[in-house]
């Protein structure tokens, strides 16, 4: 399969998944698992944790697809996800500072652009041959990037991006203040 072609089904897969995980945590109020790629809130950490299940299933496609014809995947799957996390909290905090509230539809523009970007700076880099790290480097860092995503989920700091803007509280409702 073409390697543009891989990617609009990722960019969509990502997409739809992501869309959905959005609303998981209220369909179903039982799962560890599902809770750790739920979003629990509507703090800015949960929405770029919507990101993590479905990049992590992308990276399996890719993987499947793509292994035999680059040498870099590794780098730029962890590029990919890297500036999906990214781009939600720099673009987000950035116009809440500016503008104080932001319309929900701006939230998922935010969304969407995220992944556009993590797309394409993927594809500069798969045709461009670029690679930062090692690729054994790269696959451990998307591990640790997603056990950190499950622990801060039950466990999150005191942290503004971690902040529930509704509640004022800090991950699940049933955690404390």
């Amino acid at each position: 399969m073409e390697l543009e072609i891989v990617l609009i089904v990722s960019f969509f897969l990502i997409s739809i998944i992501g869309t959905v995980l959005h609303f998981t945590h209220n369909w179903f109020k039982n799962g560890i698992l599902l809770h750790i790629f739920s979003a629990v809130n509507e703090s800015t950490w949960e929405h770029m944790k919507l990101l993590v299940l479905p990049t992590i299933l992308v990276m399996i496609f890719q993987y499947i697809l793509l292994r035999d014809r680059y040498f870099n995947l590794f780098n730029s799957l962890f590029i990919l996800y890297l500036i999906e996390i990214l781009t939600i909290p720099l673009l987000y905090e950035s116009l809440r500072l500016i503008f104080k509230k932001i319309h929900f539809l701006v939230t998922i523009l935010i969304f969407y652009i995220a992944i556009i970007l993590g797309v394409y700076i993927q594809y500069i880099m798969l045709i461009s041959e670029i690679s930062f790290l090692n690729e054994y480097i790269s696959f451990v860092l998307i591990i640790v990037l997603t056990i950190l995503f499950g622990i801060f989920t039950y466990y999150p700091p005191k942290y503004l991006i971690f902040r529930d803007p509704i509640t004022g509280r800090y991950g699940d409702s049933k955690d404390h203040r």
